[in-house]
């Protein structure tokens, strides 16, 4: 169980006064956080309440925040410095519910997209009518911008994802399954402190499919493998990708790689603070696209990097929004020859102070 001190409650309250703030600039007289990376980033850890009811309650009329949880969940919940009342099982929460909210008239209820139908249907039955309104692009806006403690986790579970992987690569030999890899990458990660969480091994015509994980296929000597491995640390995430050649590299391999390796670079050239996403997706999809080879780029050129894997910042083509200070992100563009091979180089950046900080330093691609 996390121990708060009070520097991490004092940031974890400056959060929901920020939030607060954005909730009165926006007319929002009442908001239900549930569990997930919204709550985590307000709250300071997860809280899982399954079927029972649980959320942080900020009611900007009042300028507070509250806690309702099952009783079972006191013992975090007194941990994180924010007022909180707890039901027992048998109690009904609507009780409670009903003592948090008081009787002030709400307009508009923020919730977010992911909010449970039960959550709804409970606030319906207390409050008769309201707006209801999304939510998810205001807690998005604080979450973008990360502070040097959020970077500096990142940087963390990105150098477990390093060290996994550099320690790893001259096991890729033929007779070696996906599966072992992907299982000794994960004891490499918890090694260093991280929880690994997605992996992926792809190696041979499996490295052109993308979102492919791992399965019991033998690598083979002339086979293209591709990594990519996400992990944690204190709960922020790290996301890295390379790609190897088992044996002598083709010609063709070599020209696919070196095209990819030339857009990634060129991509991370252009990062800088207030340029769209957009166009750094162009520079990377430029490269690859005069290369020949436009037609095998088949994803955006990047996403942002924070509670989640994918959060924005997204460095795509649709996403036609600046790059702001405090934003960490991945640049991974990649080419796919289905039936074939795929080839995908994917690091992580960080802007700070209008600098851009690579955060994979120690591994080579």
């Amino acid at each position: 169980m996390k121990i708060f001190n009070k520097v991490e409650e004092l940031e974890l309250m400056t959060r929901i006064d920020q939030f607060i703030g954005l909730m009165e600039s926006n007319g929002i007289d009442l908001a239900i956080i549930t569990s997930g990376a919204n709550f985590r980033y307000l709250v300071g850890m997860y809280m899982e309440t399954f079927e029972r009811f649980g959320a942080l309650i900020i009611n900007a009329k009042e300028r507070t925040s509250t806690l309702l949880l099952p009783k079972l969940d006191e013992g975090k919940a007194m941990q994180t410095g924010i007022d909180y009342i707890v039901y027992e099982d048998g109690e009904d929460p609507k009780l409670f519910l009903k003592k948090v909210i008081g009787e002030n008239v709400y307009r508009r209820i923020g919730f977010e997209n992911k909010t449970p139908i039960g959550y709804y249907r409970v606030l319906r039955s207390i409050i008769n009518s309201f707006e209801d309104v999304d939510i998810g692009g205001l807690l998005s806006e604080l979450r973008i911008t990360k502070d040097d403690t959020e970077i500096k986790n990142i940087e963390n579970a990105v150098n477990a994802i390093e060290y996994a992987i550099q320690t790893i690569k001259d096991q890729l030999k033929a007779g070696v399954s996906e599966i072992e890899i992907a299982n000794k990458i994960r004891e490499l990660i918890a090694e260093q402190g991280a929880e690994a969480k997605d992996i992926l091994v792809q190696s041979g015509p499996n490295s052109a499919i993308p979102h492919w994980t791992y399965s019991k296929k033998k690598i083979n000597e002339g086979d293209v493998v591709v990594i990519d491995v996400s992990a944690t640390y204190n709960d922020y995430y790290g996301d890295l990708t390379r790609t190897f050649f088992v044996g002598k590299p083709t010609q063709e391999f070599q020209k696919i790689y070196e095209l990819v390796k030339q857009a990634h670079d060129e991509a991370i050239e252009a990062v800088r603070s207030n340029i769209l996403c957009s166009e750094i997706d162009r520079t990377a999809r430029n490269v690859i696209t005069n290369g020949g080879y436009g037609n095998y780029f088949i994803h955006r050129t990047g996403h942002g990097l924070g509670l989640e894997v994918h959060e924005e910042p997204y460095i795509s083509q649709a996403y036609q929004k600046p790059l702001i200070e405090g934003s960490v992100f991945t640049i991974e563009p990649g080419i796919y020859l289905f039936g074939k091979f795929g080839v995908r180089i994917e690091s992580n950046i960080a802007i700070k102070e209008s600098e851009k900080k690579i955060l994979d330093k120690k591994l080579d691609y």
